[in-house]
């Protein structure tokens, strides 16, 4: 028999809780007690509705935003309001302020598509034109739509961007008093997501009070700055150092995070402590926190998918510490269902994709399914390139694709215990150079998009541009889906496309080189042009263990081209060292091993196409040397790339032919801090005249003066980059100083040219480089010389790959020429007069001109070439005094 509601009871109760609310007490549990008590209520009763209507009144201060906590009760309380009350006046303010913010739960909870939550609210917000609290209210939810969105995709660049809106809002007040706490409320939003994204959660509760106190300062609602209690206990774990070393007992643990109102989120705090961050050994508490674990994924919400990895996690870990495969298919199923369904919520663009794939490789693995392992290693490794084409920050992206590469060489060890030579190759090259990669597939999106069926989207990709929030993540979605997938839109190349592209560049072999780790050693993948792959072991291929190689990485950044040789003395020493290290390390055994023979059936040395994975990047491998006293370059020609993708893509552009045409730079006068580089001046000057005597020569003569045909500004060189037309000509050689910069904030390389006549600084970056060339598909560029510093070094990253050398490589550029470090002036002014005359006198392809002048620079005892003027011959003197500093530091990329 139903109990009979005491009507009287609840009207006297709700009145109450109005009381409290109408005089500022609004406390979430209040709000939860009243809705739970009219919902006892009957449908038609009365006070049920007005009661509803009032409490939705109260919440949004008649029209504003209400407080972040009740936020989930909004809806249940409009659904209760059959028609309006006649005394509430403010009711149709309060009733659309509350729905815009209904809105918001509704994307959070997946209910609604984040584009169905903008229409409404664009339609919500033509109801209140006049009226500017209900205005912000609804703006103020349209920004949580676009946060839970980006949330939901990882979108780091767009939250992170939401944040200037506000500071954008604070501009548009001028001198108001709200203006200054709304920045700070910005900078400090902006410093909580960033500390979110980098894990840094130590600073979050003085960052949640920072907030608080600006909002209050700012007339904002400070609730929406405060930690529901469900959300407590997850709060206090990422923030304690060190949660449950105390020596707290099970059940105290349990008490202390999951007790009270704390919900799913207290299960899995609580379980979390018990697993002791996934090292616990004690049965009794795994099973426990595995109870927890499994009550928290049976409860729907968003907290959901978080709960049912942590219990797949917490079972693999039981079943490691018995030693046993036993549970390990509740294990698998937990985790195959959890991907398919993350396959309907974003796929590989989800936050969970890559760690419940990851497992997944693990578990199969474990069992045996070496092929449904190595399927799952490739799954978890897509996610880093959707967030790659997602993200438009750099910062942003950087921080997010840390781990790519770590990731792909620890998958490609697992795979070469299993024999599988081709998902070594996938793994390493999923990880490498997609910033890069994401750089270029941006450039061409808005025809892409029409192609798909998205005129809408294409139009405000053109009008908004790339860094409006949100804008880049949903284009990215649907040429994501478009593609069928983020796998095909990567296009990794098979070692058959491989052996085709070494075969088109006249290459023998792709080599991977990938450092060791603190459980296996280094390697090499051979990727010969015939022949099957091979896997070279290498122990001690380590640069962590090896104080002087983190010397010579540490030395990279004091140098610049003009440096005396006595400034670069601690510089050459460092690399002196290195070059034995190199030989023994990899060199040694790689040729040893798999070069030794065929150079007279070749009529060549080998030529290798190395792919330096992490630090090793940074290594001039070309200046290896044995004990002999021998150098790598003397017995093999290295090219490097920046990935087997970017390589069979190179490779499969048409040869362009190379004549005296083009556009020489000579040391332009930057105006700035840069010092003169006369010797580059010298080196332009005269290899102009000597093999490119139909090119443009701009910058300064070497008497100083400035080229009759201009001073070199970053114009002239983008005007050359993109002329319509083969008048133009196909080299470039740029004699000029290189910017470098790695910071987390400011990455930037940039070539420093003159500034033009309104001032504006030379400055020409990586990124605008490509976008260049893309914007001229039709421009063929056969070469490019670098001779300016750190052209060749990655400024996100030595796996990201993204330098000006690889700039112009992406762009269409068949060969380029770039730098590891700051060459110096006079022996680089040499040494590119001689690549200049190989290529053009002695008629070598690009690839083997650099290596004759590197030898040449190697043995000062070679006859110089009659045609080096003598001026030049004197500013170098005795060539001996170059020393491997001088030669080594070009790297060749492309044909």
């Amino acid at each position: 028999m139903e109990q009979e509601v005491d009507v009287p009871g609840v009207v006297r109760r709700c009145r109450k809780v109005l009381d409290g609310v109408a005089a500022g007490a609004v406390e979430p549990h209040d709000v939860s007690s009243f809705l739970s008590d009219l919902g006892e209520l009957p449908p038609g009763h009365p006070r049920r509705g007005e009661f509803a209507a009032t409490m939705v009144t109260l919440l949004t201060r008649g029209g504003g935003a209400p407080p972040m906590a009740v936020m989930g009760d909004l809806g249940a309380l409009l659904d209760m309001v059959d028609t309006a009350p006649p005394h509430l006046l403010a009711w149709p303010r309060a009733r659309d302020a509350a729905r815009a913010f209904q809105l918001t739960v509704e994307v959070q909870e997946r209910a609604i598509t984040a584009a169905s939550a903008t229409a409404e609210l664009d339609e919500l917000a033509t109801r209140h034109p006049d009226f500017p609290p209900t205005l912000a209210a609804i703006e103020t939810a349209r920004m949580g739509v676009q946060l839970s969105t980006a949330f939901q995709r990882d979108d780091w660049s767009s939250m992170i961007g939401l944040t200037g809106l506000m500071g954008q809002m604070a501009d548009s007040l001028g001198d108001a008093p709200a203006s200054g706490p709304l920045r700070d409320l910005s900078a400090a939003m902006r410093e909580f997501l960033r500390a979110q994204q980098t894990k840094d959660f130590g600073v979050v509760p003085d960052l949640l009070d920072r907030m608080r106190d600006s909002a209050v300062a700012a007339g904002v609602n400070p609730a929406a700055f405060s930690v529901p209690t469900e959300g407590e206990p997850l709060l206090r774990l990422l923030t304690d150092p060190e949660p449950g070393s105390g020596g707290l007992s099970t059940d105290e643990i349990i008490r202390t995070y999951a007790g009270g109102d704390t919900g799913v989120s207290g299960k899995l705090a609580a379980s979390y402590v018990l697993m002791d961050a996934g090292l616990e050994t004690d049965l009794d508490r795994i099973d426990r926190a595995v109870e927890l674990t499994r009550e928290a994924a049976a409860e729907p919400g968003p907290m959901q998918d978080i709960a049912r990895n942590a219990l797949a996690i917490y079972l693999w870990r039981r079943a490691e510490v018995l030693g046993t495969t036993e549970g390990l298919d509740t294990v698998q199923r937990v985790l195959e269902d959890l991907v398919g369904d993350l396959r309907g919520r974003g796929g590989s663009a989800h936050p969970l994709w890559t760690d419940v794939n990851s497992l997944l490789a693990q578990v199969k693995r474990r069992v045996g399914d070496q092929h449904g392992s190595g399927a799952a290693g490739s799954e978890a490794m897509f996610r880093f390139a959707h967030q790659a084409l997602m993200e438009s920050d750099p910062a942003t992206a950087r921080t997010s694709l840390r781990e790519a590469a770590a990731l792909g060489m620890d998958f490609a060890r697992h795979r070469v215990l299993a024999g599988d030579y081709t998902g070594v190759l996938e793994a390493l090259d999923t990880g490498r150079g997609l910033m890069l990669f994401a750089e270029v597939e941006v450039l061409d999106l808005a025809p892409r998009l029409r192609a798909a069926g998205r005129d809408d989207l294409a139009r405000r990709w053109e009008a908004e541009g790339p860094t409006t929030p949100g804008l880049r993540a949903e284009a990215i979605e649907v040429l994501v889906a478009a593609e069928g997938g983020i796998g095909r839109l990567l296009r990794l190349p098979s070692p058959a496309d491989i052996r085709a592209a070494l075969g088109t560049v006249d290459a023998d072999a792709l080599v991977y080189l990938v450092p060791a780790d603190q459980q296996q050693p280094g390697m090499a993948l051979v990727v010969p042009r015939e022949g099957p792959m091979a896997y070279l072991p290498l122990t001690h291929l380590s640069v962590r263990q090896e104080a002087g190689v983190e010397g010579y990485l540490a030395a990279l950044s004091h140098l610049s081209r003009e440096l005396a040789p006595a400034a670069r003395a601690p510089f050459a020493d460092r690399l002196d060292d290195l070059c034995e290290w190199a030989w023994r390390v990899a060199i040694g055994p790689l040729l040893d091993r798999y070069f030794a023979r065929g150079a007279r059936e070749r009529g060549r040395v080998p030529r290798i196409v190395l792919i330096p994975m992490a630090e090793l990047a940074a290594i001039p491998w070309q200046a290896a040397r044995n004990r002999e006293g021998t150098y790598a370059v003397e017995l093999a020609a290295f090219s490097q790339a920046v990935s087997a993708r970017e390589f069979c893509v190179n490779a499969a552009r048409p040869p362009v032919r190379l004549t005296s045409t083009g556009l020489v730079v000579g040391d332009p006068h930057t105006q700035g801090p840069a010092q003169d580089l006369p010797a580059a001046r010298l080196e332009a000057f005269e290899v102009h005249r000597a093999f490119l005597r139909s090119a443009k020569y701009v910058g300064r003569r070497p008497n100083g003066s400035v080229s009759p045909s201009g001073a070199g500004t970053a114009e002239q060189v983008r005007a050359w980059l993109t002329a319509d037309g083969p008048h133009a000509g196909a080299v470039l050689h740029l004699a000029c100083h290189g910017q470098f910069t790695s910071d987390e904030q400011s990455a930037k390389a940039c070539l420093l040219l003159a500034p033009d006549a309104a001032g504006t600084p030379g400055e020409l970056a990586a990124d605008e480089i490509v976008r260049l060339l893309h914007s001229t598909p039709d421009r063929r560029i056969g070469l490019v010389v670098m001779a300016a510093c750190h052209t060749g070094r990655s400024i996100h990253g030595y796996d990201e790959a993204y330098s000006l050398g690889t700039a112009f490589l992406a762009g269409g550029a068949r060969t380029v020429l770039s730098t590891q470090w700051a060459v110096p002036d006079g022996a680089t002014s040499m040494l590119m007069y001689l690549f200049h005359h190989y290529l053009r006198a002695e008629k070598l392809p690009p690839w083997q001109a650099l290596r004759t002048a590197q030898l040449h620079m190697l043995h000062p005892d070679t006859p110089l070439p009659d045609s080096l003027p003598a001026h030049l011959r004197e500013l170098v003197g005795d060539r001996e005094h170059a020393g491997v500093v001088g030669w080594a530091g070009f790297v060749h990329g492309g044909h």
